[in-house]
C-alpha cells in the first residue's frame, strides 16, 4: 500500500502455504511450502505493483482483484476481476410495523433501483403518492427513504419507522368524513380523474426524437408533475374502500362466514381483469390459427396485438415502483410469452359467483330487504378493491412516456459522446440531466465528469449484483418446516401437486407450462395470467393480502408466501405438493 506521496506504508510477504511449480512437460504442480515469510519484495518492485494495481482500476473504473508475477526481475500482470461486495450490515429485529413495511416494499422491489429511478418515480411514483395519502391522515414516514444509498447507488432496503403527527387525533373523523363524500364507485368521473387523463394523453403524443433539447429534459418533469394530483384521489376515495370492506367482514363475522370473504371481493371487476380476457383472447386466436408459430404472425392478429398495447401497454413489468423496467408496450415479448402460456391448453372455467350465491343462501338472510342489503355491502366492497386496483392501473399511464423520455435523454448523450449506449442514462439523476442546458454545446469536462459519474456507478452496482437488497430473513423470519422442503404463510387454501417451475422476472414468463407449480419471488398485476394456468403458487414475498395471495384465492389454487427463500431451495422439475392451509411445500409421494 502506497501513501498519497508514493511511499511504501504497508508490505506483507506471503507465508508459502502453497508453492506452485511449471513441470517441464507442461502443466504444474502444487506443493506444500514451509510456512516461513517469502522474501521481501524490492521497494521498486512494490511501487510498481501498487501503481499497476491503481492502473487497473482507473481503467475499469473500479478497485480489483489482481494476480501478478514477478519473475526474471520483470512484473506481469496475470488476471483481473472485480472486488466482490459483502452484504450490507443486517438490519437486526424488525417490530411489526417495519416487518409488514417491509413485506411490502420486498414484493414491490425485486430488484435494485437505477439512479434515474431514485430521482424520479421512486420518489414520486406509487409510493411517494403512498407516502403523501399517509401523511394527510397524521402518519408520517411509512413510505419515505426506505432505500439507503452509497455512492450514488441503492445499497439497501431499509424498512421505514413510521411515526404519528399532530394530525392522527382527527384522523378518525377526516376518514368518515371523506367517506361519506367519496364513493370509490364513482371515481372515475372525478373531473381530477378527467384532468389527469387529458394530460397523460399529451404527454402520450408527444413526438419525442423531435423535441428540442430544452423541451426534452423538461419532459420527465412535465410527466412527474402531472401525476401529483393523484394523491388527492386516493386521499378521498380510499376511505370508504376500507371502511366499505370493514363493514362486510363484520356483516359475514356475524353469520359466521368470514370464510366467503376472499372470493367475494374476489368477483369485483377492474382493469386487470378486463385485461386478462383480452389476453385470453389473444391466445384463442393463437390457438386457432396457430398465429405465434408463423412468421410473419398473422396481419390480423398483429392488429389485434397492437390495440391491446394500445390499452394495456403501460403496466410495469419487473415493479411498479420503477421507471427503469419495460412496460409491456416497450418490451412486447413479454406479452407474448403470456399469450403463448395462455395458448398453450384451453381456458379454466371464469372464476363465477358462487360465494354470492352461497352467502345469499344463508338461513338468516331469507328476507328480500336483508339479502338486497348484504348485496350492496358486497358490491361497495368490490368498487372499493376495484378502486385500488383500478386507481393503481391508472395512475402508471404515464409510465411509457416517462421511460422513452429518459432513453432519448440517453440517445442524445451516446450521439454526443458522453454515453455508450442510450440506457447508461439509467446511471444519473435526473438533476444531472436537467443540469444539461444543451446537449449540443456540452463542454469536455462536463461530459467527462457524467461519463465519469455513470461508469463509477455502473461499477458500483455491478459489485452489488450478487447482493440482496435486504435479507429475507429479517422480514420473514424462519419458520420450523418439520419434513417440509419450504414452509410460509397460508394465503390460499387447498392441496396441489405438479413439477416446481422457477420464474425469476417477466422474462421468463414463457416457461411456465400449464400444470406447474409456479415459484417465484414477487408478482404484480402483470404477473396474473400465469394464475389462470398454475397448479399453484409459492413467493418468496408477500402475504394474505398481497396481489399473488388475493389472485391465487380468485382462481382456486393454493398459494404459500413469504417463503423467503423458496426460489433458492425448490428446483425445476421438482414434484411437489403445496398445502396451501398449512403454508408448506412437501416432496410429492
Amino acid at each position: 500500500m502506497l501513501t498519497p506521496r508514493g511511499e511504501i506504508a504497508e508490505f506483507a510477504p506471503g507465508r508459502r502455504e502453497v508453492v506452485v511449480r511449471a513441470l517441464a512437460g507442461g502443466g504444474v504442480s502444487h506443493e506444500t511450502g514451509d510456512g516461513a515469510p517469502a522474501e521481501r519484495l524490492p521497494g521498486g518492485v512494490v511501487r510498481e505493483l501498487a501503481g499497476l494495481g491503481t492502473a487497473v482500476a482507473r481503467h475499469f473504473g473500479r478497485p480489483q482483484d489482481i494476480e501478478w508475477t514477478y519473475a526474471g526481475g520483470e512484473v506481469s500482470l496475470v488476471q483481473a476481476r472485480p472486488m466482490t461486495a459483502l452484504p450490507p450490515p443486517p438490519l437486526g429485529k424488525l417490530g411489526p410495523i417495519r416487518r409488514r413495511l417491509g413485506t411490502v416494499l420486498m414484493e414491490y422491489l425485486p430488484v435494485r433501483p437505477y439512479p434515474i429511478d431514485m430521482s424520479t418515480w421512486v420518489p414520486y411514483g406509487p409510493a411517494g403518492l403512498m407516502a403523501q395519502v399517509t401523511r394527510n391522515f397524521g402518519l408520517r414516514g411509512a413510505f419515505d427513504h426506505f432505500i439507503e444509498e452509497q455512492d450514488g447507488v441503492a445499497y439497501r432496503l431499509v424498512p421505514p419507522r413510521p411515526h404519528p403527527s399532530a394530525k392522527l387525533l382527527v384522523a378518525p373523523l377526516l376518514i368518515f368524513a371523506k367517506a361519506r363524500r367519496y364513493d370509490p364507485a364513482r371515481w372515475s368521473g372525478d373531473p381530477r380523474f378527467q384532468r389527469y387523463l387529458d394530460d397523460v394523453r399529451e404527454l402520450t403524443k408527444l413526438d419525442l426524437a423531435a423535441l428540442p433539447w430544452p423541451e426534452l429534459v423538461r419532459t420527465p418533469r412535465r410527466v412527474l408533475a402531472a401525476v401529483r394530483p393523484v394523491a388527492g384521489l386516493r386521499t378521498d376515495y380510499l376511505p370508504r374502500s376500507g371502511l366499505s370492506l370493514l363493514r362486510l367482514r363484520a356483516a359475514l363475522k356475524l353469520l359466521g362466514r368470514t370464510d366467503l370473504f376472499g372470493a367475494l371481493i374476489a368477483g369485483a371487476r377492474t382493469r386487470t381483469s378486463d385485461a386478462n380476457r383480452a389476453l385470453e383472447e389473444l391466445a384463442e386466436e393463437a390457438r386457432n390459427t396457430g398465429a405465434l408459430a408463423r412468421d410473419p404472425m398473422p396481419e390480423a392478429f398483429q392488429a389485434a396485438l397492437r390495440e391491446f398495447l394500445a390499452e394495456y401497454g403501460h403496466r410495469e413489468g419487473a415493479s411498479p415502483l420503477l421507471v427503469t423496467p419495460p412496460t409491456w408496450a416497450d418490451g412486447p415479448e413479454t406479452v407474448l410469452d403470456l399469450i403463448r402460456v395462455l395458448a398453450a391448453e384451453p381456458p379454466r372455467s371464469e372464476p363465477g359467483d358462487d360465494a354470492m350465491d352461497r352467502l345469499l343462501a344463508h338461513p338468516r338472510l331469507r328476507g328480500a330487504r336483508k339479502r338486497d342489503k348484504m348485496v350492496r355491502k358486497v358490491h361497495a366492497a368490490r368498487a372499493g378493491i376495484a378502486f385500488r386496483e383500478d386507481s393503481h392501473f391508472s395512475f402508471t399511464m404515464p409510465l411509457p412516456a416517462l421511460r422513452r423520455s429518459i432513453v432519448e435523454i440517453g440517445r442524445r448523450l451516446r450521439d454526443a459522446g458522453v454515453l455508450d449506449a442510450p440506457e447508461d442514462v439509467f446511471h444519473l439523476r435526473l438533476e444531472e440531466l436537467e443540469a444539461i442546458e444543451d446537449v449540443a454545446a456540452l463542454g469536455d469536462e462536463h461530459g467527462r465528469r457524467l461519463r465519469a459519474s455513470a461508469t463509477a456507478r455502473a461499477a458500483r452496482r455491478e459489485e452489488l449484483a450478487g447482493v440482496r437488497l435486504i435479507d429475507p430473513r429479517a422480514v420473514f423470519p424462519a419458520r420450523d418446516a418439520g419434513d417440509a422442503l419450504v414452509a410460509g404463510t397460508p394465503a390460499s387454501a387447498g392441496t396441489a401437486t405438479g413439477p416446481v417451475k422457477v420464474v425469476r422476472d417477466p422474462s421468463e414468463f414463457g416457461r411456465l407450462e400449464p400444470g406447474d407449480v409456479l415459484v417465484c419471488p414477487y408478482t404484480n398485476p402483470s404477473w396474473t395470467p400465469l394464475f389462470q394456468r398454475a397448479a399453484a403458487v409459492v413467493v418468496d414475498t408477500g402475504g394474505i393480502t398481497s396481489h399473488a395471495a388475493i389472485v391465487a384465492r380468485e382462481y382456486g389454487i393454493p398459494a404459500v408466501m413469504g417463503t423467503g427463500e423458496g426460489t433458492s431451495l425448490l428446483a425445476d422439475g421438482r414434484q411437489v405438493t403445496v398445502d396451501g392451509d398449512s403454508g408448506v411445500v412437501v416432496e410429492a409421494r
